[in-house]
């Protein structure tokens, strides 16, 4: 049983010990805490109980207070807990400043703590009781030096950090309050963020910045909650924040930055699109913030933004110094895989690692991913394998999952893909105290699968790549870990309004209630929530009318919400309104400016089965915005309605080679490879085009997705009947598609086409039967239907009734030549 001993002042006891005291008894009872009121017996020496006590203790904590500092007591018991430390009895010491008047440069905390330890400051009792229970479960865990070695591992980038210097040195600007490092996700910007501010002396080596994540669905509310969840304020009441105007959550933002300030710490925020937007703009809430903060005059904020700021917008504007963050020069992968080669006990031969070296793409993170290989599978294996590591772009993810094929640990992977970020405390309340998940959770992190954020590490979060392909997969949490989430939802719904809650618990409880219906206190709700409850009920299909609901609710209160924030709501709503087909989305797209009005407006269009006004909706949208992934996604598949195969192609080849493993990519890349005949225009032999699709359904293959499963069986099965040309085999799948995806209707709509190759009529016509039952006239698969009708009757003989069907649908007349040539071809065929 692990204990923990609280050394304290008397004089801090009502404020603040007392509170964290009780909170611990409730966690884990009075046997487990060695503290004077409830440990030490009366008659004893107060020096014999302190050793005592200290003597069956795994983790001591002292409290940083003026009064703590000048105890005597405390002094003997910090001195006596670090001999037992440096003799290995004590496992570990953990400093709190509870004192707003201390800081980690305070003469009276002696030199040994200062320097090995990161002390910060926790100004809430409930705070510092979570960062306890961390400690203890760390105390349970075999420590893992190299991943301290490898956070210290820091190779190149001389002449940003030379820049990041001179630009502090400058006498003819004010210091910066804000250093904002762009770049590619995994690039390093942290890491020479925090390399930079070490090598300008304004942190220590040991020195770990408070970190907190923003992405673009979330804004100023979240930034609040984030900040004041990291425990460098004391209590305040956040509650409203949703109909507080921008202004006074501005200043609540300032306050809760000034406090840290005063504790000496510096804000690390990893921003995808809260802060920096796609557009390279940034937030004018964040503005507002700097703004506010100039008169302090030093470093406050560090951002690493996945966009790179538009610096016109920065040139006269010194509370702002950005950096661009290349890819590392070779010289820099040369050096980072010979140091961290050898961190990991590698002995890499100066051939070896100009062989690899070769192969590296700029990344660090590239760079750990190839040691890991050569750990795992040996040098030898991976030379002879070297396209993983040339792959790695494309299929890093798929790789990385493919070493974790053992359920458990798959589905423990997907339970922490549910969380933004994710206590441990949380993690182990679902999985339990269990030895098997406390080593995957240490491997993940090793292996840059998860990392740590927060004040003191106390959050995990799962890679931005490997999250978003295991959210796109649509995989279900397992129901043993379901259930205990369930139960910790009723838990929370009963003492969200009474409780300090940790901002994982507090972000990610409150969008499952939204998403289960919930009953909440809208004091407690931020935009966010519903943005991203949205999302998740978007991305799930067919719960488009509680999107439309939840936006509606939200969007009551515009008049408080950031403009970024706003845009997202109402995107997901005309988003839904279009797959309701609901005549209501033309009145709110005009709610929506640029690229995003046209796109809107041609899914809209191709939803409601006017292809030929989508088209030219999403030409617009790309014409505005040239590298708009869903736009090409949506023409390509608009141009494959209407059998416009060649105009589909070189988008539909760009899609996938930018995702291999995305299932609409490889969907409409087959799609217009296998329909288009002129291997002239494609620059293909038949070879060359049999392998490309063979590479496609390989790919489509890995997906796990119910609707990847589903497109895998249609595409196979259409493989083997137009180019293998084995019908049986091509029925025998589809048939499969169609009883084992049975609420899907593109598996009938592909055994129509297979049959329609093998001349089955009578499948053909009982095909046609099911589809007339399932389609009605408004729609978007109409049109297929009356096609597909067309080609039956002309396949009976029966032309001119073809023809009339034909004629009656909305196609370009190049197509409809196509067609009708088509159907009168069937129609002498049936004639002979």
């Amino acid at each position: 049983m692990k204990r923990v001993f609280l050394s304290h002042s008397s004089a801090d006891k009502k404020s603040y010990i007392e509170i964290v005291v009780e909170q611990l008894k409730k966690e884990l009872g009075i046997q487990r805490i060695v503290y004077d009121n409830l440990t030490f017996e009366e008659g004893m020496g107060n020096l014999e109980e302190i050793e005592k006590g200290l003597d069956k203790s795994d983790l001591f904590v002292i409290f940083l207070s003026n009064s703590s500092l000048e105890s005597e007591w405390v002094k003997k018991e910090l001195d006596s807990a670090f001999d037992l430390y440096q003799s290995g009895k004590l496992k570990r010491i953990y400093p709190i400043i509870i004192d707003h008047r201390i800081t980690h440069l305070d003469s009276r905390i002696p030199s040994w703590l200062r320097k090995e330890y990161n002390l910060k400051p926790v100004n809430r009792p409930t705070v510092a009781t979570r960062r306890i229970l961390q400690r203890l479960r760390e105390i349970s865990w075999m420590d893992n030096p190299r991943n301290k070695e490898k956070e210290k591992l820091f190779v190149g980038r001389n002449e940003l950090i030379a820049q990041f210097e001179e630009r502090l040195d400058s006498f003819e600007k004010q210091s910066p309050i804000c250093v904002i490092a762009s770049g590619l996700q995994n690039i390093g910007r942290r890491s020479l963020i925090k390399h930079s501010l070490i090598k300008a002396t304004i942190v220590d080596e040991s020195y770990s910045l408070p970190s907190i994540t923003l992405d673009s669905h979330e804004s100023l509310e979240d930034f609040i909650i984030k900040l004041y969840d990291l425990g460098f304020s004391n209590s305040k009441d956040l509650g409203n924040l949703m109909f507080k105007d921008i202004n006074t959550k501005v200043d609540l933002a300032v306050d809760l930055l000034k406090d840290l300030q005063i504790s000496k710490e510096i804000l690390m925020i990893v921003d995808d699109g809260g802060i920096v937007s796609p557009q390279r703009e940034i937030s004018n809430w964040f503005n507002e913030i700097v703004l506010k903060l100039q008169t302090t005059n030093q470093i406050t904020i560090c951002v690493a933004s996945s966009f790179r700021i538009n610096r016109t917008k920065l040139l006269h504007n010194d509370l702002f110094f950005a950096l661009d963050i290349p890819e590392l020069d070779i010289k820099e992968r040369g050096g980072l895989l010979k140091r961290y080669s050898t961190i990991e006990g590698l002995n890499l031969g100066r051939s070896d690692l100009d062989f690899f070296v070769g192969l590296l793409n700029g990344f660090p993170e590239h760079v750990f991913y190839t040691v890991s290989l050569i750990k795992d599978r040996g040098i030898t294996n991976v030379k002879n394998n070297s396209d993983l590591i040339v792959d790695y772009n494309d299929d890093k993810v798929t790789s990385i999952l493919e070493q974790y094929s053992n359920q458990e640990t798959r589905e423990f992977l997907y339970l922490l893909s549910t969380f933004d970020f994710i206590s441990y405390d949380m993690i182990f309340e679902v999985v339990e105290e269990n030895k098997f998940y406390k080593k995957l959770l240490e491997e993940f992190i090793a292996k840059a699968i998860c990392e740590n954020i927060g004040a003191n590490s106390e959050y995990v979060r799962v890679n931005d790549a490997i999250r978003n392909h295991i959210i796109r997969q649509r995989l279900q949490i397992p129901r043993i870990f379901q259930k205990k989430l369930d139960s910790h939802l009723k838990q929370f719904l009963m003492t969200y309004q009474q409780e300090d809650k940790d901002a994982s618990d507090f972000f990610f409880s409150m969008k499952q209630a939204l998403l289960s219906g919930n009953s909440i206190n809208e004091k407690f709700i931020v935009p966010s929530h519903y943005l991203k409850t949205m999302k998740e009920l978007y991305d799930k299909g067919k719960r488009d009318s509680d999107v439309v609901n939840l936006a509606d609710k939200v969007l009551r209160n515009r008049n408080y919400m950031d403009i970024n924030i706003k845009h997202e709501i109402q995107y997901y709503l005309c988003s839904s309104l279009a797959r309701l087909k609901n005549p209501r989305f033309l009145e709110e797209v005009q709610q929506i400016n640029g690229a995003d009005h046209n796109f809107l407006l041609g899914f809209y269009y191709r939803l409601t089965g006017n292809d030929i006004k989508a088209i030219e909706r999403l030409n617009k949208a790309l014409e505005e915005r040239p590298n708009f992934a869903r736009a090409k996604r949506e023409l390509v598949v608009a141009y494959n309605n209407i059998e416009e195969y060649q105009k589909a192609y070189n988008l539909a080849k760009e899609n996938y080679e930018q995702n291999k493993n995305n299932p609409y990519h490889i969907h409409g890349y087959f799609t217009c490879l296998s329909n288009n005949n002129n291997n002239e225009n494609l620059l293909l032999n038949d070879i060359e085009k049999k392998q490309i699709l063979q590479e496609l359904l390989t790919n489509l293959e890995k997906n796990e997705s119910e609707i990847g499963k589903s497109m895998s069986y249609r595409l196979n099965a259409e493989y083997q009947a137009f180019v293998e040309n084995e019908e049986d085999y091509a029925i025998q799948l589809i048939n499969q598609a169609i009883e084992k995806f049975n609420d899907d209707i593109y598996p009938l709509f592909t055994k129509f086409s297979i049959c329609e190759r093998f001349n089955r009529i009578q499948d053909m016509e009982n095909v046609i039967e099911i589809l007339e039952g399932e389609i009605g006239k408004g729609s978007r698969f109409y049109k297929n239907l009356l096609k597909n009708k067309a080609i039956l009757l002309a396949k009976k003989g029966n032309l001119t009734e073809a023809l009339r069907l034909v004629n009656s649908i909305k196609y370009p007349e190049n197509v409809l030549s196509k067609i009708k040539t088509k159907i009168e071809r069937y129609a002498q065929q049936y004639s002979y």
